[in-house]
């Protein structure tokens, strides 16, 4: 009987949106399984523009550190350049959860699941910034009962103990649990970590090749509750 179900999160409950994230998105994947090197989700979608250009340009820039520098100079300036310099990281956050979409389905599928009590979790490349802004925006955050992201694991796609770890933390045998991805590399992860079912998505960026060796292939996560 099935306890636990685990989901990967870009492409599979969020949309990659541009074919420039796709790509990116690809790239950390093939990396990640051709070196057994991890790299942060966000470092590489950095360098493909997935964040607004000008704005982390102006954030960064010296014209907005020396507008902060000279505001520290007016009286109770130390208060004000403070305030300016959270305006401009605030800037910098809401641009990035400005372009962050859930899939259609998705949330309506999670709340059900949940409230038939099973385990829900999370395994992504992603770190806990960006997993935070995409759980927060979308009020889904109470839904999971184990995140798992780059920077609070030491494991990473496709090791088998990045999935035991959430296994052993909810007290869920191998096959008790369902793996839920789009790539290839969530197909490896169910594999390695010999659980009970993995089922692959076509909402994010891989295709039905990729996915062949899954036990079942859906159009997208709002059509799970139908297989599980």
């Amino acid at each position: 009987m099935t306890k636990l179900i685990v989901f990967d999160k870009d492409g599979t409950l969020m949309e990659l949106g541009s074919i420039f994230v796709k790509l990116a998105d690809d790239v950390i994947n093939e990396f990640s399984s051709r070196t057994n090197i991890h790299v942060p989700k966000s470092e590489i979608k950095d360098a493909f523009n997935m964040i607004d250009e000008k704005i982390d340009m102006f954030a960064a820039s010296r014209s907005a550190r020396k507008i902060v520098e000279k505001l520290s100079l007016l009286p109770n300036g130390d208060n004000i350049s403070q305030f300016v310099s959270k305006k401009l990281e605030s800037m910098h956050t809401e641009n990035e959860a400005s372009k962050i979409e859930i899939i259609h389905g998705v949330k309506e599928t999670l709340e059900q699941l949940k409230s038939e009590g099973y385990h829900l979790a999370i395994v992504s490349a992603d770190d806990t910034e960006s997993m935070d802004l995409f759980l927060n925006k979308f009020n889904i955050k109470e839904v999971f009962d184990k995140v798992v992201t780059s920077d609070n694991s030491k494991y990473h796609k496709p090791q088998k103990e990045l999935l035991e770890e959430v296994m052993q933390a909810l007290n869920c045998a191998p096959e008790e649990t369902i793996m839920v991805g789009d790539t290839e590399m969530d197909v490896m992860l169910g594999r390695n970590a010999g659980v009970h079912k993995v089922i692959s998505v076509l909402s994010g960026s891989g295709d039905s090749q990729d996915l062949q060796n899954a036990d079942v292939i859906l159009n997208s996560v709002a059509d799970l509750h139908d297989v599980i």
